[in-house]
């Protein structure tokens, strides 16, 4: 059963999840995390950590209502964490709950636990392993399983407190539907392949969200019984086990909790240096009470350990006796990763500007601890070479510097204090600056008048395609500035346009010159035609009092002849 699904709308490129994978076994393509089943050991941290949202464990309560509807007797085996996450004095409570749910009954899976110390306490006793590890952790298991193989022998195979619990229900009811309800997401995987042991598996949110739903209330303000303690109990708290069994001279008890401390823990065993002891190994930190499904993030750890301890302290135990076989089998799950030499790691560290040693940063931002796990990563098809940030980050600032350093515009960039930052050769240009050390840190006004910088930075309004001159340099500029309120600083933009406008100068001084021109053309034809037009004036007069005496002339002849 695929337990762990991906919400791929919600995945934004973080890496967290990788990060906090103590095995590495997340994917990353497409822009998007994906677990890789078959090498995850459901610790769960990738859930609880992602801050998005984005991964979700399967969920089965629609499994068991449908157990309910059909009539089933449903049995839940509670695990003994369940003191510290629900408000209820102990299981006659839970169990009144889970009724209304639908449940025929409940017991407390510390009846399992008890089962399988006792199963300890007699590996102990014989002696035939000189090392023993705990079963009780699925996770544990599968990390031993997938990522320790040589250390499978020193797993004491022995059924889990959850298994044992529910074939000791099976033996007492052979028709009863068992669901395990727990803080673990590792149980749901455990819940499939045992094959005969559970039915289902719910984690306390979904019991949660199940009894929100029908408004049973699991909360309240008590406290634990104190007349009714089990040694048994202890398990879902670090060291648990150990606190429970009735230890045997000779062997040394360690407690090791958090998967990190278990791998450590697991070499010193392989190492030969952890030797005739009994190991108490949970993935979770703070064991079952910090598990993944569990409140632990919500509230405060030292309140779940006391209410642990109310539960469990004293002398007292289960009475049970050994009616179902315990053995389990566990088998080594190990691939061997691929091995790509040292040429085929140094070719991928080389894409991600990784050429000298210095250069190995292993910062662990892109989620491996050092860049050479990241390139394995990137040869196994689990990484890309882009996950670096220190990488990309300069990548992205050479980018910027070629194109800020080649653009033909002044750029100068200042801080909150107006204070030059960066300048581009372009700007030391204009300016008359023989290189960008002469004015870096310096106030802007030592190279212009600040008020237009001070405007913009008091408005946040950027000015754009303001024309300006700049006397002391004797140029004209376009200005552009913009204030970036995130980065808190003031980008500045200059385009010398000193040769335009003084070709716009000369262009408009010859229209001016040339309207002169024309004036002085007009005012010269104006007097030629006024010139023209008293002589014309002149001439018409005169031919105007010959032609009349002619005319007078004629006609006196003419009366004459009459």
């Amino acid at each position: 059963m695929k337990v762990l699904r991906l919400k791929k709308s919600n995945c934004k490129n973080c890496y967290r999840c990788i990060r906090e994978c103590p095995v590495k076994s997340i994917k990353f393509s497409d822009h998007q995390a994906h677990i890789i089943d078959d090498e995850c050991i459901l610790c769960g941290r990738c859930v609880v950590t992602c801050p998005q949202n984005a991964k979700s464990v399967i969920d089965s309560t629609d499994r068991v209502k449908d157990a309910i509807r059909a009539g089933r007797r449903v049995f839940a085996t509670v695990a003994p964490s369940f003191i510290a996450d629900f408000s209820v004095t102990g299981i006659g409570e839970m169990e009144k709950a889970l009724q209304k749910l639908g449940f025929f009954a409940a017991e407390e899976t510390a009846i399992g636990a008890y089962i399988v110390k006792t199963e300890y306490e007699n590996l102990v006793r014989e002696g035939k392993q000189d090392v023993i590890i705990s079963t009780c952790c699925t996770s544990v298991v599968r990390l031993v399983q997938k990522y320790y193989p040589a250390a499978v022998k020193y797993l004491a195979h022995v059924l889990s407190p959850m298994q044992a619990h529910a074939a000791d229900i099976k033996r007492r009811c052979p028709d009863a539907y068992v669901v395990f309800i727990g803080p673990c997401i590792a149980k749901k995987a455990e819940g499939d392949e045992d094959g005969s042991y559970t039915d289902a598996v719910l984690t306390f949110d979904e019991l949660r969200e199940w009894a929100a739903e029908r408004e049973v209330a699991l909360e309240s303000e008590s406290l634990p019984l104190a007349d009714d303690q089990k040694r048994s109990r202890f398990f879902p708290s670090t060291g648990g086990i150990l606190k429970s069994m009735d230890k045997q001279e000779g062997y040394r008890y360690l407690a090791v909790d958090g998967v990190k401390r278990c791998m450590r823990a697991l070499d010193s065993v392989l190492n030969g240096d952890l030797k005739h002891c009994f190991l108490e190994m949970s993935a979770c930190e703070g064991s079952c009470i910090g598990g993944p499904a569990t409140r632990k993030y919500k509230e405060h750890m030292l309140q779940s350990e006391e209410r642990v301890t109310l539960s469990a302290e004293g002398t007292l135990d289960f009475d049970w006796e050994r009616a179902v076989p315990l053995d389990r089998k566990i088998d080594p799950e190990y691939e061997a990763p691929m091995d790509p030499g040292e040429a085929e790691i140094s070719k991928i560290l080389a894409q991600m500007g990784k050429t000298k040693p210095e250069d190995e940063l292993n910062c662990g931002t892109c989620g491996y601890n050092t860049c050479r796990e990241k390139a394995l990563a990137v040869y196994q098809g689990k990484a890309d070479v882009t996950m670096c940030l220190p990488f990309m980050k300069e990548k992205a600032e050479s980018f910027s510097n070629i194109i800020i350093e080649n653009s033909p515009n002044a750029i100068m960039v200042l801080d909150a204090q107006l204070n030059v930052s960066q300048i581009n050769g372009a700007a030391c240009q204009l300016f008359g600056i023989e290189e960008p050390a002469a004015v870096l840190n310096s106030n802007v006004i030592t190279l212009m008048d600040p008020a237009e910088y001070a405007e913009v930075l008091a408005s946040e309004q950027p000015i754009l395609n303001r024309k300006c001159y700049l006397p002391r340099y004797e140029k004209y500029v376009e200005e552009f500035i913009i204030y970036y309120k995130d980065s808190d600083i003031l980008i500045c933009i200059l385009k010398d346009i000193t040769k335009e406008e003084q070709e716009a100068e000369k262009a408009k001084q010859v229209q001016l010159d040339t309207v002169e021109a024309t004036d002085r053309v007009i005012d010269k034809q104006m007097t030629a035609v006024q010139e023209i037009a008293s002589l014309l004036g002149e001439t018409v007069a005169e031919t105007k009092v010959v032609l009349t005496k002619l005319k007078n002339t004629i006609l006196s002849e003419e009366k004459r002849d009459e």
